[in-house]
């Protein structure tokens, strides 16, 4: 499995891997229902945080150390979503932002404007299992 400190480490953002709000981010993209809602939208050919961009807005937008009402932040949790998916085979599409890449109106975010669009490109190196108990 991969951690926070593996994705400071990755990205060099070794001055946030004491950043407790940044963290909690992460661990709430880590959730496997965050992972699942992500990966849905991904095959759907729409930004991988359209289904979770407003609960991350809702929990984060004013976090203290971390607040996501900066763009630098924003840009921060796009690198935590490639992080993440990466272990579950995706890749952002080639090509940057264009239109594919604009969140509508049904994400209901109000800070993030536009995010990657992913596609399934390599083997996973790990998977969600679902199970009703």
């Amino acid at each position: 499995m991969f951690t926070y400190v593996d994705f400071c480490n990755s990205f060099a953002f070794k001055n946030c891997a004491g950043n407790t709000d940044a963290q909690n981010v992460f661990d709430f993209l880590c959730r496997p229902e965050t992972i699942h809602n992500m990966m849905v939208f991904t095959n759907l050919e729409l930004p991988a945080i359209s289904g979770v961009a407003k609960d991350l807005e809702n929990m984060f937008a004013n976090a203290p150390l971390f607040p996501l009402t900066d763009p630098q932040n924003r840009q921060i949790v796009g690198r935590m979503v490639k992080f993440i998916l990466e272990h579950f085979g995706y890749k952002p599409l080639a090509g940057g932002l264009d239109e594919r890449a604009r969140l509508r109106n049904f994400s209901e975010a109000k800070l993030f404007k536009t995010a990657s669009v992913y596609e399934l490109k390599n083997t996973p190196s790990n998977s969600i299992v679902m199970k009703i108990i």
